[in-house]
């Protein structure tokens, strides 16, 4: 199914629900972080819908460290860094395409979430598509972060208006859940890997959100892919929307999402079944892998598959790639 099919079918089907996030310590700046956090985006957004939140101009973090499982986390810039000894092998989690806060896919995360915690991940990546209001945005995020051991690092989709997703964020952190705005972390930065965020869709039409949502284009496509391919380690471009590929002779995915320099791994969401197990290196390939969507409710026509999560390993110059299926 086409991904504007699948959202003009969320904006039919979609339900609301809400879980309050429990206070924590996770984030001792939580409580300058929420209205920084919304006065930085609203100032970058501008006179043209939806907002171009996927520039490299836009506002910088507020500057804090996050000591979670550990490890010292700190921003700056459009940074979260990684502190202390590179582990031997990092773990990132992957998420995303949610599609709203309903029981059964609260239940679905919080058994992922489980697996995402066993696995021992360094950091979790939302894709989007996790919900179409603020309250679904803050449960379905909640249910990943609240007393997370790793920072969460949320991308705007197409379902997520910006305004509600900037609100969620803020109200996640000031209950100390260590939740990140992927509009405003650009770049991970964990030594052997170097991860950069694009939030949003290119086309407006393909926006669930329509003008409240986040839009991308080329010259920001290639301003990130251009300053990754810069970077020490594998480098990994994390999108909400899928790149162009062939599949069964038929072009799927979004035609202007082409890294326009090296890139080794393009995680991306906005598809319907995860990618299989695969490994890589340090090569430019641009190898596209997807978690596949986390929403339980089968809610679009189509294969039914089981919701699931990824987990990307990387090692050195090589990563390998695996799916975490949802067994009830």
């Amino acid at each position: 199914m086409s991904r504007l099919a699948r959202a003009t079918c969320l904006v039919l089907l979609a339900g609301c629900g809400a879980a309050g996030p429990t206070s924590t310590p996770s984030a001792p700046a939580a409580a300058r972080v929420g209205p920084g956090l919304v006065a930085g985006l609203a100032a970058a957004a501008t006179e043209r819908a939806p907002w171009r939140c996927a520039s490299l101009e836009s506002p910088p973090l507020v500057e804090e460290t996050l000591t979670l499982g550990g490890h010292a986390w700190t921003t700056a810039g459009h940074a979260l860094t990684r502190g202390g000894p590179a582990p031997d092998v990092l773990t990132i989690g992957v998420i995303g395409d949610a599609g709203g806060a309903r029981p059964a896919t609260l239940a679905t995360i919080g058994r992922l979430r489980a697996k995402l915690d066993a696995a021992k991940v360094d950091v979790v990546l939302v894709l989007g598509g996790m919900g179409t209001t603020r309250a679904d945005i803050e449960a379905t995020l909640g249910a990943l972060a609240t007393r997370a051991a790793w920072p969460v690092v949320a991308l705007t989709g197409d379902l997520e208006p910006a305004a509600d997703q900037t609100a969620a964020i803020a109200d996640l952190r000031s209950h100390g859940a260590p939740v990140l705005d992927g509009r405003l972390a650009r770049y991970v930065e964990l030594g052997a890997a170097t991860l950069g965020t694009l939030p949003g869709a290119s086309a407006p039409e393909r926006l669930a959100a329509g003008p409240g949502g986040c839009a991308y284009d080329e010259t920001e496509i290639a301003a990130l892919t251009d300053a990754l391919s810069t970077r020490p380690g594998l480098r990994v471009l994390v999108a909400a929307e899928a790149p162009r590929e062939q599949v069964g002779g038929e072009p799927t995915g979004d035609a202007v999402l082409v890294p326009h320099a090296p890139i080794d791994v393009v995680l991306h969401g906005a598809a319907d079944d995860a990618s299989p197990a695969a490994t890589g290196s340090r090569d430019g390939s641009a190898r596209a892998l997807a978690p596949g969507p986390a929403d339980a409710t089968g809610r679009l026509p189509g294969p039914a598959h089981p919701p699931a999560a990824g987990i990307l390993a990387i090692r050195g110059g090589a990563w390998t790639w695996r799916v975490l299926a949802d067994a009830k």
